[in-house]
């Protein structure tokens, strides 16, 4: 038996609080990680939840009264339930935006934290499996395994990818070595987990899609230098898979460029969409200018579910999308 076979693993690691091995052999193999919350099962799942709903029950009340305090003003988050319009609505959602990426920050500090609380959450869950409780229908939390923790994985993934994704300004700015590797990781490990089966015939396909980063120059150029002067301000999606309709749309301040086009899920594939282009306009402040579309192609759905979509063109081109 080989030295390399003695060693204990990541969870007996956490168990005996060996924290100084486990950081080293975490930032030897970073994806180790969520293998462990992943391979705890409904331990690494509940751990992860009740650490996320925690955080956020202490975090947004924080930001509540700490606004107040400084400010004097009072949240109203009921205006964002109003029509387009009401004063203040924009400033309001550009508060909690930021309040968000600021809480993203913490990650780390969370996934810590689920893994410290895994060993307690894994003890009782063993402990309630054994009684098999009567309320669960006689199957107790044993039945619960690996969906529970698929989905807690996916999790931590998706955040992690989300994060990359604001650091390089959407794919503007290149990773580094490490941010390039791990991004590399989180590419192959997320759609191994792809939890939709034919992804492009899916109802989740359809609906309004948020650009979150992309590896095509041309959107990147648009979005870094705008539109002859116009800053960019967003870029988006709008698909309707049942009416064969799927319009791009880069908005500027004061403009836009639209290219409309039909889309069709493949015969073939599941995971792959064909379309083509109608019609484009671009407007720049009060001038509309119609473009001849041209072309057609392809696009493969490496992973979709009801808030993430990544997507591979036929030139090779990436796209990570969340839904609004």
């Amino acid at each position: 038996m080989t030295a390399a076979s003695d060693d204990p693993s990541l969870f007996e690691l956490v168990e005996a609080r060996d924290f100084g091995t486990l950081v080293q052999r975490a930032r030897e193999e970073p994806s180790t990680l969520l293998e462990l919350i992943k391979d705890a099962g409904v331990a690494g799942a509940l751990s992860y939840t009740a650490v996320e709903l925690t955080f956020f029950a202490v975090a947004l009340p924080i930001g509540y009264f700490s606004w107040h305090a400084s400010t004097g003003e009072w949240l109203q988050p009921l205006l964002l339930l109003q029509e387009d319009g009401v004063e203040g609505k924009a400033r309001l959602l550009g508060l909690l935006l930021s309040y968000i990426v600021l809480l993203k920050s913490f990650f780390p500090v969370r996934l810590g934290s689920t893994l410290l609380l895994t060993p307690y959450a894994k003890r009782l869950v063993d402990r309630a499996a054994s009684l098999s409780l009567p309320s669960l229908g006689g199957l107790g939390l044993a039945g619960l395994g690996a969906g529970d923790s698929d989905a807690a994985a996916r999790g931590l993934l998706k955040s992690e990818l989300l994060e990359l994704a604001t650091l390089s300004r959407g794919g503007i700015l290149p990773f580094d070595e490490a941010e390039q590797e791990r991004f590399d990781m989180l590419m192959e490990e997320l759609p191994a987990l792809n939890p939709t089966a034919d992804p492009a015939r899916s109802e989740d396909f359809s609906g309004e899609w948020e650009c979150r980063w992309t590896s095509e120059k041309e959107l990147n150029f648009a979005v870094d230098k705008g539109l002859f002067g116009l800053p960019w301000t967003r870029t988006y999606q709008t698909i309707d898979v049942p009416n064969g309709l799927l319009e791009n749309v880069i908005e500027f301040e004061g403009g836009f460029l639209k290219v409309g086009s039909t889309i069709k899920p493949d015969d073939k594939i599941g995971s792959r969409f064909n379309f083509e282009f109608e019609r484009c306009s671009v407007k720049w402040r009060d001038w509309t200018v119609p473009l001849p579309p041209v072309g057609r192609g392809w696009g493969e759905l490496l992973y979709l579910d009801s808030e993430l979509r990544i997507q591979r063109d036929l030139r090779g081109d990436i796209v990570i999308a969340t839904r609004v």
